[in-house]
């Protein structure tokens, strides 16, 4: 995949309707959505955002705007923004268009939104991300700007899946992918608890619905305009260099399921194989366990060194000292080890040896049973005290 942090030239692109209006002292969140042929659902995407409340009635158009950027569109996702602009002249938004070839992917469309968004806003300010198929909730944005009071520096919102049309083998895909990752939360948030992020919570973390404060933003040098999976880089990225992460059930989003994938590898790609039943391997109780277990004794490793922890987290992943010792060096902070851990020990051979991958229905019954078994061990040690 393609990343160039800083552009070569700056990228073209001109606004449609209206200009950038002053920096206000009030704003308090800017929206990014990149766009490439989305005539079907752009509209759905501004009425929901031109429809956002609080508990107290409308929300205040001071404190948030809404940027655009319609990239390579050889449809009418432009004109049915200009139009949408047109018909909600109170709304701040702001649309853009480019035939850029620097901007030939959404990774670099999204960096280009939230570069400029990044300029407009505080240093404490949300840099919201969704996508040109995407529906937000009517309080989605009041929902970022309560969590904005607290002390996370990237919020990830539910995001939940347009089920209409889809045949029953995609639906199921869908559900029991979900389940199976909320199990795995709840696993990792037993066995690796994070003091931000405790469960209950849920396992959403892509661009149709995340938020990040910006002087985290500048902090991390922006978002990696990659091909693809631009969103996951920007996450493990905030992860990576210790700052703090929150699952929250709100804000919430409703996103296409088109089997059309835009980039490869994508949820699209998946939807393709659960309608032609392909089954999914994933990693297993025991692999997830004892990654868990490995992480937890990395975070301690680093706070108090030991040749017992070191040795263990050794054992666990079936990693040489040397090599450990070579990844400690190499990562001065244990999220930084961890995320490179969590990236590349799917290709650790003697690790893969060791812990296969699983058809995700045996995955989800070992979860299941383990925390049967756990929860039924609780009840039992709670009645005879």
């Amino acid at each position: 995949m393609k990343e160039n942090l800083l552009f070569n030239t700056p990228p073209e692109y001109e606004n449609v309707g209206r200009l950038l209006s002053e920096n206000g002292e009030h704003l308090r969140v800017v929206v990014t959505i990149p766009a490439k042929n989305e005539e079907l659902t752009i509209w759905n995407t501004l009425n929901a955002l031109a429809h956002q409340q609080t508990k107290a009635g409308n929300l205040p158009t001071n404190l948030y705007e809404i940027l655009i950027l319609c990239n390579h569109c050889t449809d009418q996702t432009v004109n049915l923004c200009a139009e949408f602009q047109d018909k909600h002249p109170d709304l701040p938004l702001y649309i853009f268009k480019t035939d850029d070839p620097k901007i030939n992917s959404v990774g670099a469309s999204r960096k280009l939104l939230m570069d400029l968004a990044s300029a407009r806003l505080p240093e404490n300010g949300f840099i919201a991300m969704t996508d040109a198929d995407t529906v937000c909730d009517n309080y989605w944005l009041d929902a970022f700007l309560k969590l904005q009071e607290q002390p996370y520096d990237l919020i990830c919102g539910v995001i939940k899946p347009e089920l209409t049309g889809l045949d029953k083998r995609v639906k199921d895909g869908i559900d029991q992918t979900r389940h199976y990752l909320d199990l795995v939360s709840r696993l990792e948030s037993e066995l690796y608890p994070l003091e931000f992020d405790p469960w209950p919570r849920h396992s959403h973390n892509s661009g149709p619905n995340m938020a990040v404060r910006n002087k985290v933003y500048k902090a991390i040098g922006g978002i990696p305009p990659l091909d693809c999976f631009e969103d996951i880089a920007l996450y493990q990225k905030v992860i990576s260099e210790g700052y703090s992460v929150k699952h929250a059930f709100s804000p919430i989003v409703t996103t296409s399921c088109r089997s059309k994938s835009r980039v490869p590898g994508g949820f699209g790609s998946q939807i393709r194989n659960w309608s032609r039943s392909k089954s999914e391997t994933v990693e297993g109780f025991s692999k997830l366990s004892q990654r868990f277990k490995a992480f937890a004794e990395i975070r301690e490793y680093y706070r108090n060194p030991s040749l017992r922890l070191f040795n263990s987290i050794c054992s666990r992943l079936y990693i040489s000292s040397k090599d450990l010792e070579d990844l400690i060096e190499k990562h001065q902070k244990h999220t930084a080890l961890i995320i490179y851990l969590e990236n590349n020990l799917k290709e650790h051979g003697p690790w893969n040896i060791a812990y296969p991958d699983v058809i995700i229905t045996r995955a989800i019954d070992e979860l299941k049973n383990y925390f049967a078994s756990f929860s039924q061990t609780t009840k039992s040690y709670s009645s005879s005290r």
